[in-house]
């Protein structure tokens, strides 16, 4: 009987088919792409993974300059921040550094958009909003008036609210998640998707963020459809700029005793001043005249100058800014600096703010 002789395989097969074994383990290993899933109302979300990171910036607060001097007169070693770079340019209220641990959760891939928030609007009736005013006045309409695809504005955090709501309650039974604002935490670990950089996703902010330096001139001067620009690593568009957006947290001067654990901070902060971040910025111009912004605990900026002087035509010449249970905005806006759009960037609102810049991005627990 004749047999076939025993032989080696050839080499190449065998190189190729090492190199596609080693292609498949390389692919298994690497991430993938953030999974989606889009809601009965046409929200899109993108997943989020559970991880650590470094929240805020590093830098030696005016508290602890004040402490040095002290020292040093006293002969006593200075006090230095405890983070491995510090940064004089960043605000104080955005330190400590400090570690935070997230939990898986999913996010919207874009802030509420106008036409998501009409349907919301005719599907629940809800015409008039928890805290008394009416959602669709002329102020409204004429601030929602650049198309469907753009970001809605002029939505204080309570109406933020009001709108979770209905999701919550008018969700098909199919869907297990709950639907939230984001915690600080949560939306600054988005924001940075893994990465460290300067706004969500870049260091270039026009790559991302819509600035009052980036939106065209004239009538152009509003909020830009989303999606227009680079998302971040997991597919997050409009983070950085375009519109302010709402979180679920009491904003605090600082991060000291934060949550470490990615939860909302819902504390009141009965030690707020009466000059809160939602009126201690000023904004300046160098010989460049590149916009640098600087923070002033007397100087008001005239972006919220506009922001009470609304308030007050809407609740009367009595009404005064809430310094203890003010809410956090993130992101930077169309018609700020690109400095608020850093990733780190925090700004506090009173939770019954419409102003026009303000908008928000819905979260998903996962079910």
């Amino acid at each position: 009987m004749l047999q076939t002789p025993h032989c080696s395989p050839p080499s190449v097969p065998v190189l190729v088919g090492s190199f596609f074994t080693a292609l498949f383990l390389s692919l298994a290993a690497a991430p993938g792409h953030a999974g989606e899933f889009t809601n009965f109302a046409g929200l899109k979300f993108v997943d989020i993974p559970a991880g650590h990171f470094q929240m805020g910036s590093c830098k030696i607060t005016a508290e602890m300059q004040k402490e040095n001097k002290i020292r040093v007169f006293l002969g006593q070693p200075p006090i230095g921040a405890d983070c491995p770079e510090h940064n004089a340019n960043v605000n104080d209220n955005e330190t400590p550094q400090h570690a935070v641990s997230i939990s898986a959760f999913q996010m919207g891939k874009t802030p509420i958009t106008l036409g998501q928030y009409k349907h919301y609007v005719a599907a629940s009736g809800a015409t008039q909003g928890s805290s008394g005013w009416n959602l669709i006045n002329d102020d409204f309409m004429r601030y929602n008036a650049y198309g469907d695809d753009a970001p809605v504005v002029q939505v204080s955090w309570q109406e933020a609210k009001d709108f979770i709501e209905w999701l919550n309650k008018n969700k098909p039974a199919s869907d297990r998640g709950t639907y939230r604002l984001p915690s600080e935490a949560e939306w600054e670990y988005a924001c940075r998707a893994g990465g460290n950089h300067t706004y969500c996703g870049s260091n270039n902010v026009d790559e991302v963020a819509w600035h009052d330096g980036d939106v065209p001139k004239g009538n152009g001067r509003h909020q830009q459809n989303v999606g227009l620009k680079a998302p971040n690593a997991w597919g997050l568009y409009d983070m950085s700029g375009n519109v302010w957006q709402w979180v679920e947290d009491i904003y605090h001067e600082n991060y000291r005793d934060a949550p470490t654990d990615g939860r909302p901070w819902t504390t009141s902060n009965a030690h707020a001043s009466n000059s809160a971040p939602e009126s201690n910025q000023v904004k300046h111009e160098n010989s460049n005249a590149a916009r640098i912004m600087h923070v002033s605990n007397t100087d008001f900026s005239r972006e919220q100058q506009e922001y009470d002087a609304a308030m007050r035509a809407l609740h009367g010449s009595s009404w005064k800014r809430d310094t203890t249970t003010a809410r956090v905005l993130r992101g930077g806006s169309w018609k700020f600096t690109s400095d608020f759009a850093r990733a780190t960037y925090r700004l506090a609102a009173s939770p019954g703010n419409w102003y026009y810049g303000n908008g928000f991005r819905v979260v998903r627990d996962l079910p």
